[in-house]
């Protein structure tokens, strides 16, 4: 118990908190809803907006809160906490905070068009069967390349790496193929001024917003609205998806690039500047394990609720399905997670973590949603306003097409995730050279930074 406190977690571990806390939203929705944050953040900012006597995103969005941000971000400062060790050490190059700035904006406008991020779509959409939650996906994949491309030829390959402690970074920084340009052992982030003016937006940013919900009735959620009780229920899953998240840093940008890492060598990874332990972590598919945890482990509850007709299953996408939207907003969300080095929930987790990449990706969020307030109605028009499907998921869209029940198409959706998740432990567990049960115990320091793993072939079946 005292290791699952101090220290951090495999991927799988974090998904599972990640798969918690999408059910118990659902629960509280009345079977009906999983967790939304982008539109919450926005209020968040009408919220800090009305206190500057200002109108860009509030022309749009009520001022209001989401309290499952608040929760995720608390759970997160619980983890650093508990582990006697937040992220602030991690020093970053001011290009890289460029781009995690950069990926700030078009991660936001892309949640604008692509009606919701990277979490709505592949941790909330894919477990509810959505069409365009797949497109997005799908759109998506080669743009996260090309983005971890360009941050390779800016020579920011470094920075991509796993949720590592000080103490890892430490012992492992005279590693030439691990090499970390975060670890800087005489950086000082209380002195650091663009660190201390980025501090100063988060607080602007949500301290505002958290003082005029708790003191006050003039935003949307705020105690005097809906009382403790129910503030209490919209903060849980967000302390469950904070823990999950930053016990092991899961994430979708990572979870999805996982596979495609089988096609490139080593030796080209890291002569593109890549760390040896993130190579590894790729290959052994540690975050596409977490992925497709807290999917299979949602996608099985709201089948089970819709089966025996106690929920419904949510929908992802709007009234029509798929829109021009969701093909080119995501894109623009996978290069925003990329860039920002966690998707949008994931940079809640590394706010509360400390972590400089999420400070300078907030003020992105920010200035991202000001195009679409602007011109809300021409892009509204142009891309959300005709659908172009008569589907909203893919067991609908398969009975009426190919033949068969929905509920049978259903089912087979459902064993083809947990196929997945199979795949994915069972490819890990023979790259890495380990047990299955040392690929559930271990953590991702003790897996990418063990021994050399033998070749594949040479590999006797291990036990479980």
């Amino acid at each position: 118990m005292q290791a699952l406190i101090t220290r951090q977690w495999p991927f799988w571990l974090g998904g599972l908190f990640v798969g918690i806390a999408e059910i118990v939203y659902y629960i509280h929705s009345g079977h009906h809803d999983f967790i939304v944050v982008t539109t919450g953040f926005a209020q968040m900012y009408a919220a800090s907006e009305q206190f500057l006597g200002l109108d860009w995103v509030g022309r749009v969005y009520q001022p209001g809160i989401h309290w499952t941000i608040i929760g995720a971000i608390l759970g997160a400062v619980l983890v650093g906490i508990a582990e006697r060790e937040l992220r602030g050490w991690v020093h970053y190059n001011r290009r890289m905070l460029l781009l995690a700035f950069v990926g700030g904006f078009l991660f936001s406008f892309g949640t604008r068009i692509a009606a919701g991020c990277t979490t709505h779509h592949f941790v909330g959409g894919i477990p509810a069967m959505s069409i365009a939650s797949w497109v997005v996906l799908l759109t998506g994949i080669p743009f996260a390349f090309l983005a971890f491309k360009l941050a390779l030829w800016a020579e920011l390959g470094g920075y991509f790496r796993h949720q590592e402690t000080r103490d890892i970074a430490r012992r492992h920084a005279t590693e030439p193929l691990n090499a970390n340009p975060g670890y800087r052992p005489d950086y000082r982030p209380w002195r650091d001024p663009l660190r201390l003016l980025l501090v100063g937006l988060l607080l602007l940013f949500l301290g505002v917003p958290l003082v005029l919900a708790i003191f006050g009735d003039r935003i949307q959620g705020s105690v005097a609205q809906i009382g403790w009780a129910e503030v209490s229920w919209l903060m849980l899953p967000g302390l469950l998806l904070g823990i999950g998240i930053a016990k092991c840093g899961f994430g979708t940008e990572c979870s999805v690039m996982a596979p495609e890492s089988a096609l490139m060598s080593k030796e080209r990874y890291c002569k593109d500047g890549v760390p040896l332990c993130t190579y590894r972590m790729f290959r052994g598919m540690l975050p596409l394990q977490g992925f497709m945890v807290a999917i299979v482990l949602f996608n099985l509850y709201i089948l089970t609720a819709w089966l025996f007709g106690f929920g419904s299953i949510p929908n992802a996408a709007g009234d029509q399905g798929l829109y021009w939207g969701h093909i080119l907003g995501g894109p623009l969300l996978a290069v925003g997670a990329v860039f920002m080095i966690g998707c949008e929930v994931r940079t809640y987790a590394r706010l509360g973590l400390g972590y400089a990449t999420a400070l300078a990706a907030l003020p992105g969020f920010f200035l991202g949603y000001i195009p679409y307030t602007l011109f809300q109605e021409r892009i509204d028009h142009a891309l959300l306003s005709e659908g172009l499907t008569d589907y909203l998921t893919i067991p609908e869209w398969a009975s009426y097409t190919l033949g068969g029940s929905e509920v049978a198409w259903s089912i087979g959706y459902s064993l083809a995730l947990i196929l997945i998740l199979v795949f994915s432990f069972e490819v890990g567990r023979r790259f890495l050279a380990v047990r299955l049960r040392d690929l559930l115990a271990k953590n991702t320091d003790d897996l990418v930074y063990g021994p050399e793993p033998e070749p594949v072939a040479a590999l006797e079946p291990a036990r479980a």
